[in-house]
């Protein structure tokens, strides 16, 4: 038995170690930037993962992820604004989990609301962000505008994941610094979960 709980705490101990090393925080900017893009796993996967083992490194992810975010949703919006629309509506169709009738919605609602509809995004089943930096590109909304409006849209959703992780992390820590795997196991079986119900409503 003790055995067994010396190697438990080993792992929890080198699981927050590397939640709170450097190389997360790079990843949570990489992970941001893709989602933004391109990539279809959102980030908060990794940001409650790093504060249900270490609350206090969460903010510097966070941080580091929204900055990746807001780059790469830069960089949608500039490639969105050279593109022919057709164009950038195929390369956004072949995401998977994108719908065509999301990308005319989210135009729609960049049209009549500008920028701020990208609030909109993580209250509705989680509607892409790419999707607003194309349309804001596309429809030669302010670049600006669309980025300040971007902090509070990513924030919507990517705040609540991490406090609500931070916290179940500082409530249970005694059970889940007994069971590490355990609760690695139950995490990743969490996010698969939303994720086949995500695709089943949605589809690929």
């Amino acid at each position: 038995m003790l055995v067994r709980v010396s190697v438990a705490e080993t792992t929890y101990d080198g699981l927050r170690e590397r939640a709170a090393s450097p190389a997360t925080g790079r990843l949570g900017f990489l992970w941001g930037f893709a989602e933004a893009t391109l990539f279809f796993i959102v980030p908060d996967v990794l940001l409650g993962a790093v504060a249900l083992f270490s609350a206090r490194s969460a903010a510097r992810v966070l941080a580091l992820t929204l900055a990746g975010a807001l780059v790469g949703g830069a960089v949608t919006y500039l490639i969105a604004s050279e593109l022919r629309p057709a164009r950038s509506e195929a390369i956004v169709d072949a995401v998977p989990t994108v719908r065509q009738n999301a990308v005319r919605r989210v135009e729609r609602e960049m049209r009549a609301d500008g920028p701020r509809s990208v609030v909109y995004g993580p209250v509705r089943m989680g509607t892409p962000y790419k999707l607003y930096a194309r349309a804001a590109g596309l429809q030669d909304q302010s670049l600006g505008a669309f980025l300040l409006w971007s902090i509070p849209g990513r924030l919507e959703r990517m705040l609540p994941v991490t406090l609500l992780a931070a916290l179940a992390g500082l409530l249970g820590r005694r059970w889940i610094a007994a069971k590490p795997r355990a609760t690695v196991g139950l995490y990743a079986a969490g996010w698969v979960a939303v994720y086949a119900v995500y695709v089943i409503r949605v589809g690929i």
